[in-house]
């Protein structure tokens, strides 16, 4: 028995032509960067037994492999979430800092031109006309600081619809890849690798990584299993979960990435396990932007409490003591909005937040627990927690310079709430004075030293507390401070009113020490009479028993530029971040920030971008087409082809020759 030598060639030729469709179909994609190269794996067929020896029956097609390492694709779909998470950071605060630079550069121009107002007041109190430039320039001030909140506003309202989108996506994604799974189930049903829609799919989940982290398992029938987060299922063979970006609680518009089983069970993702672009844009809302705002927030909080109170110090040209400049930073409306309650709260206990001290702010938000008959505060940004003390009934102060004010209800215990003193304090920066003649330029009382005095020992009023007070200075009824030596080294100070009646003194803690407290050493801190004074030096007399006196007299006038003056020194003092920092400290920082951030994500981008495009090339380098070697391969099959056709050619000529011979 002989090999037919016809179903050598046909074999042959067959091999060669699937060889050659192959290198065609690779090289129709060499420009698909998700195409992996395939090659034609060919075997001998059964041999022919004669005797003790085999005959070669030919050739076949096993399988048309596709070239794939799944290790390097793994690698670079790790590295295509790092890179992807990098790039949306990167793109969200560039452009929160051109936001910065270009928004924030009017208001820094507008705090100057405040105070360089307050200035030429100085000079000249009484001028309607200056009194008009500085309302503008609060005016201009409080219109910047508002379009800044509203960039911010928007800002966040855009990371969140990209929030939006991005669920719809991954769900999308989730979709198809369930629907690859059951067509991959099928074309492998017969051992074939269908290696077009294995393409398809890899593809899928490579897209699906800029999203978030991904993971996958292939399960025995080909279906690839589909994870992300930290291992929450989203696509399991044909069936396929949805993500979506659900609301939040307490805080309604800080959306959170929940995935969604088929039964409609939502779990929350965190931002840190999400990874990829939908955690980075999280990260980056609850991060630097929150904080920018938080940031500016307290600027302008800053800014209004600071004003407000010396014009509280003061008189105005009308004799009147002086308004608010800007509006109350503790306003109803305003101190509700920084308080808000879980939904989900087995209490009903509501309230709102005040400011007591600006310089304790810290420009963070706080999570509340109501925790065994206390309220326990934390701080979000440093973890730092605090159990608040109720005094008086109802009020929970801490230390970071606000209060929660229960206002109704009962809490249960494990209720939470978020407060937030300063998200929204720069849209909440508007000017309250609309006459000129309302800026409280003058001082209402000063403390004079009596001329009798023989040492340089200073007497200053630091504050109006309360002009209703009992021996309050008024217009030709003054207040004397005595202070004298009543033993070495110890003095005794007491405070009079106009009739010579000694009044209660008090401490800077506002303990009442009595009508003639003692001292040691300066410099002193007490208020009496409603106003708050600061005795600076040794008011030695010149005998053990000699007082050295200071008159604290009514001092209103239209030349009068101490209140003014105070005002004017806002701009140095260091009122906020526990006297660390002044109005405009508070501000710069918040752009530094962004600034500082923003460099940072520039340099991680490019250490991602590297190691991505470093996988994509050992990925390239297994599965790419390479069209040289394709070339190659086309002429060596086309040879090969060619030659089979020429065995069949003799084949046929052998047939007709033995045809021949027999007639």
């Amino acid at each position: 028995m002989g090999v037919d030598l016809l179903q050598l060639g046909v074999g042959g030729l067959l091999t060669s032509q699937q060889q050659l469709s192959t290198t065609g179909h690779n090289i129709a994609n060499v420009n698909n960067d998700a195409y992996s190269r395939q090659r034609v794996i060919q075997e001998t067929t059964s041999p022919l037994g004669v005797t003790k020896d085999f005959l070669g029956t030919g050739t076949k097609v096993k399988q048309i492999e596709r070239v794939f390492d799944q290790f390097r694709y793994n690698e670079l779909v790790f590295n295509q979430t790092l890179n992807s998470g990098a790039s949306a950071t990167a793109q969200k605060l560039q452009r929160l800092d051109e936001t910065m630079s270009l928004t924030g550069s009017g208001i820094s121009d507008s705090l100057n031109g405040l105070f360089s107002a307050v200035n030429s007041l100085i000079d000249i109190p009484g001028d309607i006309g200056l009194r008009e430039v500085m309302l503008a320039k609060a005016n201009n001030l409080s219109q910047n600081m508002e379009s800044m909140q509203r960039s911010l506003n928007a800002e966040y309202t855009a990371v969140n619809e990209e929030l939006e989108a991005s669920a719809q996506m991954v769900t999308k994604i989730a979709e198809q890849l369930a629907t690859i799974n059951r067509d991959v189930v099928k074309a492998s049903a017969n051992g074939g690798t269908p290696s077009d829609l294995l393409d398809r799919r890899d593809e899928l989940v490579k897209e699906l990584s800029t999203y978030t982290a991904v993971s996958t398992i292939e399960t025995n029938d080909n279906a690839l299993n589909v994870y992300i987060a930290s291992g929450q299922t989203l696509v399991t063979g044909t069936t396929h979960f949805s993500v979506k970006a659900a609301a939040g609680n307490p805080e309604p518009n800080k959306l959170q990435i929940a995935i969604v089983t088929n039964n409609g069970v939502e779990q929350n993702l965190s931002a840190d396990s999400l990874g990829g672009s939908l955690g980075a844009i999280i990260n980056y809302r609850d991060g630097v932007l929150t904080d920018t705002m938080n940031k500016i927030g307290q600027s302008a909080i800053t800014v209004a409490h600071a004003f407000n109170e010396v014009q509280s110090q003061g008189y105005d040209l009308n004799e009147l003591p002086g308004q608010n400049l800007f509006k109350d930073i503790n306003q109803q409306q305003v101190t509700e909005q920084r308080f808000m309650a879980k939904s989900s709260n087995a209490g009903d206990a509501l309230g709102v937040v005040e400011i007591t001290d600006i310089n304790l702010l810290t420009g963070h938000d706080y999570s509340m627990t109501y925790q065994a008959g206390n309220y326990v505060m934390t701080n979000m940004s440093t973890g730092a927690s605090q159990t608040l003390v109720e005094s008086p009934v109802g009020t929970f102060s801490g230390t970071d310079g606000f209060v929660f004010k229960q206002t109704s209800g009962t809490p249960a215990n494990g209720d939470d709430f978020i407060i937030q003193p300063t998200r929204q304090g720069a849209a909440h920066l508007d000017v309250e004075l609309s006459n000129p003649e309302q800026i409280a330029t003058s001082s209402i009382v000063e403390a004079y030293p009596s001329d009798n005095n023989i040492n340089s020992a200073k007497l200053e009023v630091t504050s109006v507390n309360n002009a209703a007070a009992p021996g309050f200075p008024v217009k030709g009824s003054g207040a004397t401070v005595e202070v004298h030596e009543s033993a070495p080294g110890v003095f005794t100070y007491q405070v009079f009113d106009s009739s010579g009646v000694a009044q209660d003194i008090f401490d800077a803690s506002g303990t009442n020490l009595g009508t003639s407290p003692t001292y040691t050493t300066g410099p002193l801190e007490f208020s009496s009479v409603g106003l708050s004074f600061t005795l600076t030096g040794q008011a030695i007399g010149q005998t053990s028993n000699a007082p050295e006196t200071y008159h604290v007299d009514y001092a209103f006038g239209e030349g009068n530029n101490t209140n003014i003056v105070n005002m004017a020194n806002l701009a140095d003092m260091q009122i906020a971040d526990n006297g660390r920092s002044t109005i405009s400290d508070v501000y710069e920082e918040a752009i530094t920030h962004v600034g500082a951030a923003t460099a940072a994500a520039r340099v991680e981008l490019g250490a991602t971008q590297t190691l991505y495009e470093q996988a994509q090339a050992r990925v390239s380098s297994t599965s790419g087409v390479n069209l040289d070697e394709e070339a190659s391969n086309l002429m060596r099959y086309q040879q090969a082809y060619s030659a089979s056709a020429r065995v069949i050619s003799t084949a046929n000529e052998i047939f007709q020759t033995l045809l021949q011979a027999a007639r």
